[in-house]
């Protein structure tokens, strides 16, 4: 009987095995089940099943599967994290990825793809991370990122793109985004550049860019942000050969050429030497490296070779080619370079190497180093000694566990440094002592629990700090002291609060900070962030801070509480800038102080004696009053006027005498009551 294609699954996931069990080693670590299934000879895994309600990660590096089949993975339904390189994979059916509704990181990278079409990741709707590196992509059909919404890094780099198909990114909002060593001649604003305004990282170089009027609008657009975009060189034309177009001006793209100007043929590309340098294993030597140039505009102008031989040998001669110089390269690596001036690019990534000390002969002048999904589990004092020109360190996706002290003390050029991807618990000051050119460093996705006071003070010219998907639970004071920094991702750790005095405070130049995917508790606590959110322009805080507790305010977005309702007494609302108990004590006075029983009492007695002085001083001056007024005649009606003021006269001076009386008693009580 024909069986539905749901009873056809379900009778397939009943027969499947246990992949942990028959085929793969597996270990748990950090609640999160590590499958390696790495070189065990797979050329399909629809009959394996991942262990039920365990979140995994499946490791399938070094195997046969060159074509998923619709399916693949449908019994890996807790899987978030997938590795599929260096299998040959040639094709990708649609619903290969069916069932994988929680994988968030999926890697193709080393693989044998030519296309990426519209329905290869469908079903991938929480992906966040895509490698597809090392690969023969030569074209993206539109579409093919549209339902990856929660898209944030793509790896596209040494792949063979030609050109971006519009709208690309246009539902993607990407943070960052890798397309070196294609074959990108032009970016255009419209469709492509226009829908990535929120990158952090975008990665350009090693394409062979054609500097003309065409690139102006990627040229305009690099003015304006302020994001690592790496080494933009010149291909083309002829005059602008091996030239940074941020050392441009748009003249020199575009040129307007006077009406008497003689016009060079457009051929520039066909010039000898603006062929890229070729390579043999272990011994590189490039075949020619004009170093040409517009004079007098450029800054670094070759030497000419002879000057009056000009118009004899054409502008191919006009500048001194440097003999080839034979630049070493590890065997087990891929190198290249621009020219001998600017070093070599070393590419020893998935090379199974457990060691640095196992690049062998060792690389001559190398200027960047890829060390990525190798197996290194520590980094020795001695490993990086003779690597000083270095400008880029990769080494992330190892197992890297413990770097020891002064490790990296003899990079002070190290521009960029990636730990991403290893199992680093604890960062220290001793860690990044040498780096003081470091201007990138990321360190997502370890287990990093704990910074120690000062770990980045001696890195002045840190812009880029990646933390995200970490187990940190603070930090502590002054941690960001000394550094320059415009982005810091602090998000998807365990921070609860951040305080504002100490840590926020010190990013005077700050651009950038994401704090979503963080258990925030909305109380108290919470409120100096707040106030500091709101206080800062709106780009700063990149996502919003959702409340995690108290079940009150679960869920709720923290720009959308009012204070009183974070934290009701407002005797508990932390300020801004926090003061300690003593400083309070010190400048706050005692509105209600208690009053001593015995200055109570002494206070009612003085005004008892006051009360009776008062009331003895008033008797005295009324019995006196009186005694004046008897003494004055009854019976004056029949005297005359002469008579009348020879008696007044007589009795005038006691009538005074009373007044003076009084006054002085009046002065007396006074004083006593202000006594």
């Amino acid at each position: 009987a024909l069986l539905s294609p749901s009873e056809t699954e379900s009778r397939k996931t009943s027969a499947s095995k246990d992949i942990c069990k028959t085929r793969c080693a597996c270990e748990e670590r950090e609640n999160i089940l590590n499958i390696n299934c790495e070189n065990k000879g797979f050329t399909t895994v629809s009959q394996f099943q991942a262990p039920p309600n365990k979140i995994s990660q499946l490791f399938l590096n070094g195997n046969f599967l060159s074509r998923l089949s619709a399916n693949e993975f449908v019994n890996y339904g807790n899987v978030t994290s997938l590795h599929l390189g260096n299998n040959g994979l040639q094709e990708i059916r649609p619903g290969a990825f069916n069932g994988l509704r929680f994988l968030k990181r999926l890697h193709l990278n080393n693989n044998n793809l030519e296309v990426i079409k519209e329905d290869t990741f469908a079903g991938l709707e929480s992906l966040e991370y895509l490698q597809a590196d090392y690969n023969y992509i030569s074209a993206i059909e539109p579409g093919s990122f549209s339902k990856l919404n929660k898209l944030k890094v793509l790896i596209l780099n040494d792949n063979l793109l030609l050109s971006l198909p519009p709208n690309i990114f246009r539902f993607v909002l990407l943070t960052h985004l890798d397309l070196r060593g294609n074959r990108l001649k032009m970016l255009p604003f419209a469709g492509v550049l226009e829908h990535i305004g929120g990158i952090m990282e975008i990665q350009l170089e090693e394409n062979p860019w054609n500097c003309t009027c065409d690139l102006i609008p990627l040229k305009s657009w690099l003015d304006t942000i302020s994001v690592f975009v790496g080494d933009i060189v010149c291909e083309t034309p002829f005059r602008l050969h091996g030239k940074d177009i941020t050392q441009l001006i748009k003249q020199d793209l575009c040129p307007r050429r006077n009406a008497g100007e003689r016009v060079h043929p457009a051929s520039d590309s066909h010039f000898p030497g603006a062929l890229a340098p070729t390579y043999h294993p272990g011994i590189i030597t490039p075949t020619r490296a004009p170093k040409a140039s517009r004079p007098p505009k450029m800054r670094y102008r070759p030497t000419p070779r002879l000057s009056k031989d000009k118009h004899v040998f054409g502008p191919i001669m006009v500048y001194q080619t440097r003999s080839p110089v034979p630049m070493l390269c590890p065997s087990v690596c891929v190198c290249t370079s621009q020219n001998p001036d600017s070093g070599l690019n070393i590419n020893c990534q998935e090379r199974k190497l457990h060691n640095i000390t196992e690049l062998h002969p060792k690389p001559s002048y190398p200027k960047k180093l890829h060390l990525t999904g190798n197996y290194l589990q520590m980094i020795y004092r001695t490993d990086l000694t003779e690597y000083s020109s270095l400008e880029l360190l990769h080494l992330g996706n190892n197992r890297i566990a413990v770097i020891q002290e002064g490790a990296f003390e003899n990079l002070t050029n190290l521009r960029r440094l990636y730990l991403n991807g290893n199992y680093i618990e604890s960062l220290s000051q001793s860690l990044f002592a040498g780096l003081q050119s470091l201007q990138y460093l990321y360190l997502e996705y370890n287990i990093i629990k704990e910074i120690l006071p000062q770990t980045f003070n001696s890195l002045h010219n840190l812009q880029l700090l990646f933390l995200n998907n970490n187990l940190l639970r603070s930090l502590p004071d002054n941690v960001f002291g000394g550094t320059m920094l415009t982005r810091l991702n602090l998000r998807n750790n365990h921070f609860s609060y951040l305080p504002v005095r100490g840590v926020l405070d010190q990013l005077s130049a700050f651009i950038q900070i994401d704090l979503q995917e963080n258990p925030w508790d909305c109380t108290c606590d919470i409120v100096a962030l707040k106030n500091w959110m709101e206080l800062s322009s709106t780009s700063v805080v990149v996502n919003e801070i959702t409340c995690d507790s108290p079940s009150k305010h679960a869920g709720r977005l923290l720009r959308s509480l009012r204070n009183e309702a974070i934290c009701p007494e407002p005797s508990e609302v932390p300020p801004l800038h926090s003061v300690s108990p003593t400083e309070s004590r010190l400048h706050t006075p005692e509105l209600h102080p208690e009053v001593p029983l015995s200055v109570l009492i002494l206070g009612l007695l003085v005004v008892f004696i006051l009360s009776v002085c008062f009331g003895a001083g008033l008797f005295v001056f009324v019995l006196k009053r009186r005694k004046g007024v008897e003494h004055i005649p009854t019976g004056a009606n029949n005297l005359d006027l002469n008579s009348f003021q020879v008696q007044y006269g007589s009795y005038a001076p006691e009538p005074t005498q009373d007044k003076s009386s009084e006054s002085h008693l009046l002065l007396l009580l006074s004083h006593s009551l202000c006594l």
